[in-house]
């Protein structure tokens, strides 16, 4: 799983690769305007909100682990 800076980073360089505000972006999740750029800035929230990273990673199709989703569990190996 990637580390909140890393998250914030690439939450930066996917907006600038396709041109879109924080703001804007934080309108697309439903919250206020500011509510990303805090995120970004100051660490405010701590992690991305499950539902709002999914509209994220679909509206820049990408895998949500990118923007902070854990790894989805697997059974282990049954042995042998």
């Amino acid at each position: 799983m990637p580390s909140p800076d890393e998250v914030r980073a690439t939450l930066v360089a996917l907006a600038e690769d396709r041109g879109d505000s924080l703001s804007s972006l934080s309108r697309l999740i439903g919250r206020n305007a500011a509510y990303l750029h805090q995120f970004v800035t100051r660490g405010t929230p701590a992690r991305l909100d499950e539902a709002d990273r999914l509209v994220l990673a679909k509206h820049f199709r990408v895998d949500e682990r990118r923007l902070g989703a854990r790894e989805p569990w697997t059974p282990a190996e049954a042995a042998e």
